[in-house]
């Protein structure tokens, strides 16, 4: 293998190394960045290496690189596995090779060209098919280990038996009838019993016996059956016991593990040995057949994918200040100052020489006298007063806060988001100096860390009929000042919390709490009297008038992303014999439908909006209740709506069909097909089914087309994969519009190639529906893509 793997590098890199120096590491990168929108990996790959090579400083060449390297070789792998396939085992060695010198790191390249290797010389001369490698002597030996023995009757036909004898006689009789061997227990003693049987199969026969003659049968090889009495004693000597191991595939943690094992225990005898593996997620059993195959049935019903959740949540906070300030104010007050000047007996002067060498006689006046107050006059008196103001100021601030955060969280199970800062705040303090008798040390204070901003806190619950009960706690905090205390200045944290629990339907909008506060502050000052007249008070008084509005909605919508998918198989009684012991009965005819889909009732069709839109629709509805004068009547009497139009009758039936991209792809790529809807009159919703092979396709996403918004409406689209090959999708418009006339894109399916092979993709169920509510004919078609 290393000489190949020395071989190829210099093939490669002889082959790139004349191009790669005439090329710049910008246009190696560019080259690089188009091989990646064509999906092409290993033209991707190789251009980002060399850009790296000529600039190794530049790290969007090493991370280009680095993120190409596991797709190229994953890529390889792909190919080699369908070339190992279809028998070529050359090409598959050498698909795997080329993926190892990409990514020397890949070990699974290295496991399949080592698988490859054995099944090439495994293969018989001149033979395409794929062989089963040999095992070592270990896995020899276990695989020697024979499984539960199974009848295999000569005949499979239905018994008719009518006989009154000995139990032995009746049991040979049936033996020889199916072409089986009879052996009786030596502590058997047999007695005479009545049978009439008419056209039952042989397990049937073999039970209505038993009943009769109280007995029971165990199958000793593929041909023999063992009789003995049917006691607690004999079933518990007789019966044979397996060993199986059992692996969960949904237990997330060992709390799910657990309660599985419990109730398998529950279920079964005390005396079947059940071990839980945590760490394999397994669960191992010693039990009889019927037992291992009833507790088969029970993982079946109970190891199932958790539903998950996304909820849409949205905080709306609107502030609005408006503050207007009209008016004349005229001086306030007038004052009055007795005053004495140019007394030459209480004045005294001085001069004071200025910058033009002339002196000023400078004045100081003192207060009265008994002599001045007998010669007082206007001059004696200094007047003061205010100055008036013409006020005219309008400020409006409006301020809108919208936090749309989204989470996901699994179906009981605790989702916490938080979304802001953390805040410092003392909690105490303490002087280390008063207990260790150092005083240097001071005052040490402690802290903790409030979470401020938006905090989500939700542990969602799944019902069968597509509600969600809601255990959550949504808190809306900002800090708004600080305050001193004990000389440690603290913040002030406004918050707003919602907590409750709730049960919405999926896609339902609601508003969790509205908030509307609505301040309204008027101030008037001016001269009294002039300033409260109708007409002058704008001339002698000054108007303030101050709205503030705060309004907060919290509201949020529930989508259902992943089901627990129910079948009739899970949900259908099964018959375990009697109390004493388990006995499953066989039904040679089993039922069709017995892994159909149970649809417990009409799914909603979901909101049209987000709840970013929701919350702006609620806070407009309660600004309209808040200026609305409350009026009971209006409350028992809500305005009719306009109803939606009837459904149309007659005309041809909607075709739904199914148009791939390209019929022919590779494994390994991904491709997109169309729902493409024709003659649609008033279509308001769509719901679909379609079918695939899920061996070779996966389906990686589903997107809405652009017919039911083809006016700019939202669509709601919901989908369920259920793992089977089958996929269903429901579009709708919001409520309350009307449909969509004329033809287009319904929605888009992603699928990846995995391997190859034809799969046909067919829509086995089809609907339409108008703005009515009322069903529309529809037909679907089928198409068929080619992967290689």
């Amino acid at each position: 293998m290393v000489p190949i793997i020395a071989v190829m590098a210099m093939l490669l890199v002889g082959d790139l190394t004349v191009s790669a120096k005439a090329q710049s590491a910008g246009t190696w990168f560019k080259r690089a960045r188009n091989a990646e929108t064509r999906e092409d990996y290993d033209g991707a790959y190789e251009g980002y290496r060399q850009a790296f090579l000529k600039n190794p400083k530049d790290l969007r060449y090493k991370t280009g690189m680095e993120r190409l390297r596991f797709q190229a070789a994953a890529s390889h792998v792909d190919r080699g596995r369908v070339l190992r396939q279809n028998g070529d085992f050359t090409g598959a060695v050498t698909e795997f090779t080329r993926a190892l010198l990409i990514d020397p790191g890949d070990q699974v390249a290295q496991q399949e060209i080592d698988i490859t290797q054995r099944q090439q010389q495994a293969a018989p001369p001149g033979g395409t098919a794929e062989v089963v490698p040999k095992p070592n002597e270990m896995l020899s030996a276990i695989g020697s280990i024979s499984g539960i023995i199974e009848l295999k009757p000569v005949s499979n036909e239905l018994i008719t038996l009518h006989a009154v004898d000995d139990t032995k006689v009746i049991y040979q009789a049936i033996g020889k009838l199916a072409g089986l061997n009879v052996l009786f227990d030596p502590d058997y003693t047999s007695k005479r019993v009545p049978v009439d049987l008419t056209n039952v199969s042989l397990s049937d026969a073999l039970r209505i016996v038993g009943t009769i003659a109280g007995t029971f049968y165990k199958p000793v090889t593929a041909n023999t059956i063992f009789i003995a009495q049917n006691t607690r004693t004999k079933r518990t000597d007789l019966d044979e016991v397996a060993v199986q191991t059992f692996y969960l595939s949904n237990a997330s943690q060992q709390a799910d593990a657990t309660e599985v094992l419990t109730a398998i225990r529950n279920l079964l005898d005390p005396s079947v040995k059940v071990y839980l593996v945590p760490s394999q997620n397994a669960i191992v059993m010693r039990a009889t057949p019927d037992q291992l195959l009833l507790a088969q049935k029970l993982l079946n019903d109970l190891d199932r994918a958790k539903p998950e959740v996304i909820v849409d949540v949205a905080i709306l906070e609107v502030n609005r200040d408006k503050v207007r300030t009209l008016g004349i104010t005229l001086p306030q007050s007038i004052g009055l100052t007795p005053q004495v000047a140019n007394s030459t007996s209480t004045t005294s002067t001085s001069t004071s020489s200025s910058s033009d060498g002339t002196t000023t006689p400078t004045t100081t006046s003192t207060g009265l006298t008994l002599n001045n107050l007998a010669h007082l006059n206007a001059n004696n008196f200094g007047v003061t007063i205010t100055g008036g103001t013409l006020n005219a100021l309008l400020t409006d601030s409006d301020t809108r806060v919208l936090q749309n955060p989204k989470v996901r969280a699994t179906d009981g199970q605790r989702a916490t988001l938080k979304i802001g800062s953390k805040i410092p705040v003392a909690t105490g303090s303490y002087n280390a100096g008063v207990s260790t008798g150092i005083a240097s040390i001071g005052v040490q204070t402690q802290f903790t860390y409030l979470d401020v901003g938006v905090n989500i806190d939700m542990t969602p619950t799944v019902h069968y009929d597509h509600e969600i009960s809601l255990k959550m706690k949504i808190e809306v905090s900002t800090q708004n000042g600080t305050v001193t205390i004990s000389n440690v200045q603290e913040p002030i944290i406004s918050q707003r919390v919602v907590d409750q629990t709730i049960q919405l339907k999926e896609g339902e909008p609601t508003i969790l709490a509205g908030l509307l506060e609505k301040d309204d502050l008027r101030n008037l000052s001016g001269t009294p009297g002039l300033a409260e007249l109708p007409l002058l008070k704008y001339l002698f008084g000054s108007q303030s008038k101050e709205t503030k509005q705060d309004e907060v909605v919290f509201v949020l919508i529930p989508h259902i992303v992943r089901e627990s998918v129910l079948t009739r198989l899970n949900t259908r009684a099964i018959d375990t014999g009697t109390g004493a012991s388990v006995e499953l009965r066989r039904d040679p005819n089993p039922r069709a439908d017995a892994d159909a889909y149970i649809e417990p009732s009409a799914r909603p069709a979901g909101s049209g909006t987000s709840a970013a839109n929701a919350a702006s629709s609620m806070l407009l509805q309660l600004q309209q209740q808040s200026q609305r004068p409350a009026n009971p009547a209006d409350q028992l009497n809500p305005p009719a709506t306009a109803k939606p139009p009837a459904a149309a009758s007659g005309g041809p039936p909607v075709s739904l069909s199914v148009v791939p991209a390209n019929s022919a792809q590779t494994v390994g790529s991904t491709f997109q097909v169309a729902v493409m809807l024709q003659q649609g009159r008033d279509v308001y919703s769509v719901p679909l089914q379609m079918q695939f092979d899920p061996k070779i396709l996966d389906l990686v996403n589903v997107d809405a087309g652009d017919f039911l918004g083809h006016d700019g409406q939202a669509v709601a689209l919901t989908h369920r994969d259920d793992g089977n090959g089958l996929v269903t999708v429901s579009t709708s418009r919001p409520p309350g519009v009307a449909g969509i006339t004329g033809q287009g894109n319904v929605c888009t399916l992603t699928f990846k190639a995995k391997a190859a092979g034809d799969s046909t993709l067919t829509l086995v169920k089809v609907g339409a529906k108008n703005s009515a509510q009322a069903n529309l004919p529809a037909v679907g078609s089928q198409a068929v893509v080619h992967v290689k």
